[in-house]
């Protein structure tokens, strides 16, 4: 029986019988104790073939008796595909031992739930070979549910086998997040306060904010830079702190507190001045603002609900879809974005029409995308022009043979004659 110990997550292919049995998938609260294969590929969790046959293979074995085996079935975007229920935000590493059969061709890329879509993996895939061999892929998570997918690039009936795969969350975090600055009363009625701090640091990322007044917990948050205290008493003082947690559930220390005076009751939303301030021709707001709602969402200072007509509108972003025309970047082949949009209904890395009509767009991030598909359109392009031009480069050789064949064959009659 193979198994791993010390593990904050564990998840194995593990062998164990004197019968022909299906590789098991475990968590690390079972992999020790439980029996670790099922009798059948169908009962085997977490793990499945999609455009292949599975089974179990004893030729093919790296450690124990058996391997796990897809064998493709149509040749187009065959894989073995694995679905761990992991933490999200976290660092991972898994190990396991791949190999191809006569013909296949193994490939490690088009994962999601995880931070690239094409993982580091080492030693690099191209060294797969008819030997099982070791190897190890790091990533992080952007998902509670990530899907790992091994494709099966070779012809129809070729296999790609795997054996003994584990994966193992690096690092439990124990680093605190930084703590909150700049903690501000944006503005005040006499039964509210508007908050607004900047925003924590965290080496995993910052999860939750929680708020206190007087020393006492207000409310646990997302992570969000504002909040409004409410049900305060007029002409009351108080004195409010923010601390910061991670996905680990470290929380900083308190932030500087602000003290915050409610107005009289008769003072109704207050003077204006503890709203407004003016600098110059600048007037400038530090709260939140709705126009033609009530309401503005978590993460926002700004929600209209209507049209805006203005010139223009610039978003300001950090990266750009530039490492397209990258040496190294994966593009995908177009049988695989058919695959894609024959099983999704719309085109890789761009939300469908339930996601936008659920939470809109961001313009900036959209706009992203939509260039990240012209620029891999473009790759295309050039792909089809470079092969257009050789088979026109080979034609016209073609049609010049055939021309001096011409030439020979009226000679050879001219001198029968």
């Amino acid at each position: 029986m193979k198994k791993k110990t010390q593990l904050t997550l564990h998840i194995s292919l593990f062998l164990f019988s004197t019968i022909t049995m299906a590789q098991e998938l475990y968590l690390a609260s079972d992999a020790a104790a439980a029996l670790n294969e099922t009798n059948s590929v169908g009962n085997v969790s977490n793990i499945r073939g999609i455009g292949c046959t599975t089974g179990v293979e004893t030729t093919v074995v790296a450690v124990g008796t058996y391997s796990y085996k897809g064998t493709s079935i149509d040749g187009a975007n065959d894989r073995i595909q694995i679905t761990p229920t992991l933490t999200n935000g976290l660092d991972y590493e898994m190990k396991v031992y791949l190999a191809e059969g006569a013909g296949a061709d193994i490939n490690v890329h088009v994962w999601e739930g995880v931070t690239m879509t094409t993982p580091t993996i080492t030693p690099s895939i191209s060294t797969a070979s008819s030997s099982l061999q070791e190897f190890t892929i790091s990533f992080t998570t952007t998902s509670s549910t990530p899907i790992l997918r091994f494709y099966n690039r070779g012809a129809t009936g070729t296999t790609i086998y795997l054996d003994n795969v584990s994966i193992v969350q690096l690092g439990v975090d124990t680093q605190a997040p930084s703590t909150p600055t700049n903690l501000l009363s944006s503005g005040n009625t006499d039964t509210t306060a508007d908050l607004s701090w900047d925003s924590a640091t965290d080496n995993t990322g910052v999860t939750n904010y929680k708020v206190f007044k007087d020393g006492n917990l207000e409310a646990t948050l997302g992570n969000v830079t504002t909040y409004q205290v409410t049900g305060l008493a007029a002409s009351t003082t108080y004195s409010f702190t923010i601390s910061a947690l991670d996905a680990a559930n470290n929380e900083s220390t308190p932030s500087t507190a602000v003290s915050v005076t409610t107005d009289s009751a008769s003072g109704g939303g207050g003077s204006g001045s503890s709203v407004w301030s003016e600098a110059g021709s600048v007037a400038s707001y530090m709260g939140n603002v709705a126009i033609g709602t009530s309401s503005v969402p978590s993460g926002y200072r700004l929600a209209v609900d209507g049209h805006i007509r203005t010139r223009e509108i610039r978003v300001d972003q950090d990266t750009w879809p530039d490492y397209v025309f990258k040496e190294g970047y994966d593009l995908p082949s177009l049988e695989e974005i058919q695959k894609h949009i024959k099983e999704k209904g719309h085109l890789p890395n761009i939300p469908s029409a339930k996601e936008v009509e659920t939470n809109g767009i961001e313009l900036g991030q959209m706009d992203k995308l939509l260039l990240e598909k012209i620029e891999e359109l473009t790759l295309y392009i050039l792909k089809q022009e470079a092969k257009s031009n050789l088979q026109s480069k080979t034609l016209q050789q073609q049609n010049h043979k055939i021309k001096i064949l011409e030439k020979k064959i009226a000679n050879l009659i001219e001198k029968t004659k």
